[in-house]
């Protein structure tokens, strides 16, 4: 009897253990990517990590629309409210409201559910989504946070290439992926068998006797992908280190310097020109004002000589009366 009963609590604790192993596998199905590397124990982990403290993650694209569920229904709630970093976005008290913010146009919420969709996303629209509610009974039902993470599109990936030839005539080569536009970019890169991941840029060495060598760059994110490649070669015509050096020295002393100096020599010569320009007004306007000066003292010079030498004139009733009196001797 006791045996019957313990394999009939196994079987039931089996049973009770069977629907999260299936869970656990369908994950590990669904991932065929990075988390195929993950094991069951990790990815249990992580559902408790991410579902443990209720937190909801969407990713989606620029000019996306979103609809964020709040797990709440109409019956029964008292009051509710969406907040977007601590302001208050859209609330329920009796009536729905969508107060102002940085949404207007764009943001809805259901009646019926109290689900917030928002249209036309743009990478600010990021950020974390609280959702917080009151019953008719007056408790107050937990916080629920949701978090929002808008993508941009990748739009181009070009792959840079350093290559130099090292003193054993062998290449050191350098890779860098360089992708124009995009967010939240993860990388892989893949040449010949071998595969690296999540590095913006690989290091690795070549031998001229490799040949030909095609790299290909893949940068991804949620919601798009986009590859680039590129052959490298190491031949002996590859720039030497001593090469490099040598030229950042010449650009350092000798090409830098000459600019400079030209440059200081060009702005020199403009303020002389300036200046002596200004200087040649100057004089010019002082020699103007020195003639009319020059010419006012002469014409005042002519009017003091006549003065000078001017005959005091008689008095007219003198000159009368002495004419008179010569008149009238002659007469007589």
């Amino acid at each position: 009897m006791m045996t019957e009963l313990a394999t009939s609590q196994s079987q039931r604790d089996r049973e009770d253990v069977q629907p999260e192993e299936t869970d656990i596998q369908r994950l590990t199905e669904m991932s065929g990517g990075p988390l195929s590397s993950f094991s069951k124990q990790g990815i249990v982990l992580l559902s408790i990590l991410h579902y443990g403290v209720g937190i909801s993650l969407f990713n989606k694209a620029v000019g996306d629309s979103v609809e964020l569920p709040s797990g709440l229904e109409r019956e029964g709630i008292k009051s509710m409210e969406w907040k977007y970093k601590k302001m208050v976005i859209a609330e329920f008290d009796g009536n729905i409201s969508l107060p102002r913010s940085q949404f207007k146009g764009r943001l809805e919420m259901n009646d019926s559910n109290f689900s917030l969709t928002i249209q036309e996303l743009s990478l600010q629209d990021s950020g974390e989504f609280l959702v917080s509610a009151a019953s008719n009974k007056g408790g107050q039902i937990p916080t629920k946070t949701i978090h929002l993470q808008v993508h941009g599109p990748i739009s181009k990936v070009v792959i840079q290439k350093e290559i130099t030839l090292l003193v054993n005539e062998s290449c050191s080569v350098w890779l860098l992926c360089n992708v124009s536009v995009g967010s939240n970019l993860s990388y892989t890169w893949e040449r010949g068998n071998d595969t690296y991941r999540d590095d913006e840029q690989i290091h690795f060495s070549l031998s001229p006797a490799d040949g030909d060598i095609s790299v290909t760059c893949t940068a991804s994110n949620s919601v798009s992908e986009k590859s680039a490649s590129a052959t490298v070669k190491c031949s002996n015509d590859t720039t030497t280190p001593e090469y490099d050096t040598w030229m950042k020295w010449y650009r350092i002393y000798i090409v830098v310097p000459v600019g400079v100096a030209v440059l200081l020599i060009l702005t020199v010569a403009v303020a002389v020109y300036y200046c002596r320009g200004r200087f040649n007004m100057a004089a010019l306007t002082d020699d103007t004002r020195m003639k009319d000066t020059r010419t006012n003292s002469q014409v005042m010079s002519i009017y003091e000589n006549v003065d000078d030498l001017a005959v005091p004139r008689l008095n007219k009733v003198g000159w009368s009366f002495g004419l008179t009196a010569t008149m009238f001797s002659s007469s007589l």
